[in-house]
């Protein structure tokens, strides 16, 4: 590729904004208000509506107010010029009493950008207009940061908001942290991983963040353990929960668990803090193993054509990590640009520099993807249509808020034993030209 075309390929990240959003959007039976022009509202909308869909299609035809303008989800309060001088509260206002007459679990409003500079008191509006439900304002989210940061802030403003009451504990119950609609196959990876503690004899009570509506927070007092999928979108609620209710947090020393070795050592991990018995989810880890071994033997050559071909993952450490010596260990492909913007020198990241060194990879640390030209691409939707449009003879993967035009009817996972072995698929079909 040249390097004007190089150069066209820009920075656009998500940040911390579009976490916050997407954080309350993944509480099940929230409403979030974003409090700002209708401008700052479409993409975050599309964003929700894609990653958690809620209602049916007839059901839109009820969103015709002026604060939905036809999408069903995050409602603005539609700011003009007059409103950055005069205020706002009458808009904020109507937009409350809007919301609450559907009933909403939670109800937030999150401050636009330019929103911010208008000094609205959220939470007093709140206090004032919605008195029988938790509401949480927002009024400085974590701006031109990333979008993990945006996400602990809306989680940690709720946790705050609720207030959750000391429970008696229950014993092999868990809380998944860490988790967003953000991710991609978000809802089949939890599924996933209830599904593998299920079998360890483990009871998920709660997933923050992650489609579980507001009774469940409630339960999130309860649990033996706090059990980390992505740390960087967990360390600050880990540190709240393990100083509010005295439970330990499990940190699963691979990172999260994509591929099948993460997945194995995440289920030891918490099994064992747990003093459950994690055989039965190990033999199920194994099974997946042999299903792939199976479907790869039919393809002739297959596992030879994937050895050689070159990736760059551009992710956070905790899903870096894992997913660079699965691609590597299990599929032979061999990095050539890794990427984690703005987190170089975690512990996860420390390892998978290691991890590079010990392999002979080390040149592609932080070497960005543009300039790789790599068989595949493991990133964020905008990255990886973008890599597409700028003649790229592949695609990738996507592993954060996708763009991808399929469809899918059933929830599949990217997590856990049975996402591993949907990455494996994804991989073989997404390199059809070098089979």
């Amino acid at each position: 590729m040249t390097s004007n075309v190089r150069s066209a390929c820009n920075g656009i990240y998500p940040d911390g904004l579009t976490g916050a959003l997407l954080a309350l959007e993944g509480i099940g039976d929230a409403a979030v208000i974003l409090h700002g022009p209708t401008g700052c509202r479409g993409h975050h909308s599309a964003m929700s509506e894609r990653a958690f869909p809620r209602g049916t299609i007839d059901e839109r035809l009820n969103y015709g107010e002026r604060l939905y303008f036809g999408q069903p989800r995050i409602p603005s309060t539609y700011l003009d010029g007059d409103d950055y001088v005069f205020g706002a509260k009458e808009k904020l206002r109507l937009a409350v009493q809007t919301i609450l007459a559907r009933n909403p679990g939670l109800l937030a409003i999150v401050n636009s950008p330019s929103a911010a500079l208008i000094g609205e008191d959220l939470r007093q509006c709140l206090a004032d207009t919605a008195t029988s439900i938790p509401c949480v304002g927002i009024e400085m989210p974590a701006l031109s940061q990333p979008l993990a940061d945006g996400y602990q802030q809306a989680v940690l403003a709720v946790l705050e908001t609720l207030d959750l009451p000391d429970s008696p504990v229950s014993s092999r119950t868990v809380n998944l942290i860490g988790l967003s609609i953000a991710h991609n196959y978000w809802a089949g990876s939890l599924l996933e991983l209830r599904r593998l503690l299920a079998l360890c004899g483990i009871e998920v009570l709660c997933a923050p963040g992650a489609g579980s509506p507001i009774a469940d927070w409630y339960s999130i007092p309860r649990a033996a353990c706090h059990v980390v999928i992505h740390s960087e979108y967990a360390d600050r609620i880990a540190a709240l929960l393990r100083e509010r209710f005295d439970a330990p947090v499990i940190v699963p020393e691979p990172g999260a668990p994509i591929g099948f070795k993460a997945t194995e050592q995440w289920v030891i991990q918490t099994a064992g803090a747990m003093n459950a018995d994690a055989t039965p989810a190990l033999a199920d880890i194994r099974e997946r193993r042999r299903q792939v071994s199976r479907h790869m033997s039919r393809i002739a050559g297959i596992g030879s054509a994937l050895k050689g071909t070159t990736c760059s993952v551009r992710a956070d450490p905790s899903l870096a990590y894992p997913l660079v010596e699965f691609l590597y260990e299990y599929l032979g492909m061999l990095p050539v640009s890794v990427e984690t913007p703005g987190c170089t020198d975690s512990d996860l990241a420390l390892q998978l520099t290691d991890f590079l060194s010990k392999v002979g990879c080390l040149d592609s640390w932080q070497v960005p993807w543009q300039a790789a030209e790599a068989d595949l691409l493991f990133s964020d939707g905008h990255q990886v249509n973008q890599r597409l449009a700028f003649g790229f003879p592949q695609g990738g993967i996507e592993l954060l808020l996708p763009l991808e035009g399929y469809t899918d009817f059933l929830r599949k996972p990217l997590l856990g034993a049975e996402g591993a072995v949907h990455l494996v698929e994804k991989i073989v079909n997404a390199v059809p030209d070098l089979l």
